[in-house]
């Protein structure tokens, strides 16, 4: 099952087909690192700062010519219109700001305007849940996304599972 991920994932990432897997082919840095050897294909993105979401890196969004920037802001744009509103709602309550740890909103946010931007290029938007999420853009193609979560959820899917963002 463990090849079977790195040889679907050589479909959805066709510069892939020549790497070497890695030597452990159940580890998440491995994976990770293997994913990532010769362009930005899995982001992480930093539920503390969402200015830190991979969307700069990201190989998929650079070779679309997506504007990057545009889609930066409407996150931006979002995400301050949610801060106001906690700070004027809790000034008084908390001297930590309640949207500090709204991580569900600023995961609903970002991944969602990615969705957004990426429609008209018929793309998923594959997202590993971790502390801090990593996603990743592939083919719309359902047999090759099912593929992809099925075999990446066998192998991590007990700490960090796998899905598709709708």
């Amino acid at each position: 099952m463990q090849k079977t991920l790195y040889e679907v994932l050589k479909i959805a990432f066709p510069e892939l087909k020549n790497a070497p897997l890695p030597e452990e082919l159940d580890n998440f840095e491995s994976f990770g690192a293997w994913l990532n050897q010769l362009h930005s294909n899995l982001q992480q993105l930093d539920m503390e700062d969402f200015r830190q979401n991979g969307i700069d890196e990201c190989r998929r969004l650079q070779q679309l010519n997506i504007d990057l920037d545009e889609l930066k802001n409407q996150i931006e744009t979002e995400m301050n219109a949610f801060y106001q509103m906690y700070e004027e709602g809790d000034r008084e309550l908390d001297a930590e700001p309640a949207h500090a740890y709204d991580f569900e909103f600023t995961y609903s946010v970002i991944f969602n305007n990615i969705k957004l931007f990426i429609q008209p290029y018929d793309l998923a938007l594959l997202v590993i849940e971790h502390e801090n999420p990593y996603w990743m853009l592939v083919p719309n193609n359902e047999d090759l996304v099912s593929q992809i979560i099925l075999t990446f959820n066998d192998i991590f899917g007990d700490e960090e599972p796998m899905v598709l963002i709708d």
